[in-house]
């Protein structure tokens, strides 16, 4: 009996000290992996988001049936319309690029440059889906009036702590 003896006070006390120490890295491992699984989750969202909208504007008329059949570009507040008009006669050499080093004014977001724009979308309603569309460029198929093609990029837009966060997608539909 005189031979068994229990943990000292300072035993105990540095046990315990290494034990907090190990929990400290797992509390910072499940803060780490919290914020990629919220990241992933926006993002997921977001993606969703503009799939959404591109499959929309994809089953949009490619003009507006008020136009009386005039196929062109008539109603500015039309979905599939370059409102504007900053990707058109932007490629005079018809070379495909923009000659005023721009993107023929697909990359436009915000309320105010985007060529249209919805907000409050989402499951939390943090997110803002802008639009830009630019007739026949990069591509046209002759004869190039009227449109032939439009370019749609699609951008959705989020705040993250502030800051914005955007992903895009971009495609080329043909006139039927």
């Amino acid at each position: 009996m005189h031979n068994s003896r229990g943990f000292s006070l300072i035993e105990v006390l540095l046990g315990i000290s290494i034990f907090m120490i190990g929990m400290l890295g797992v509390t910072a491992l499940n803060i780490s992996s919290l914020k990629s699984n919220t990241f992933s989750g926006n993002l997921s969202e977001a993606t969703l988001i503009a799939a959404t909208k591109i499959e929309e504007l994809m089953s949009t008329e490619f003009y507006d049936p008020a136009c009386a059949g005039v196929n062109t570009e008539c109603n500015p507040n039309w979905p599939l319309s370059d409102r504007d008009g900053d990707g058109t006669n932007q490629d005079t050499n018809d070379d495909g690029l923009d000659n005023n080093g721009g993107n023929f004014g697909l990359d436009d977001f915000g309320a105010a440059n985007a060529d249209h724009n919805e907000g409050s979308l989402g499951k939390n309603g943090i997110y803002t889906v802008y639009w830009n569309v630019v007739v026949n460029e990069p591509i046209s198929v002759p004869p190039p009036n009227p449109a032939t093609t439009k370019t749609i990029n699609v951008i959705v837009e989020w705040f993250v702590k502030d800051e914005p966060r955007r992903i895009n997608m971009e495609l080329i539909r043909m006139r039927e």
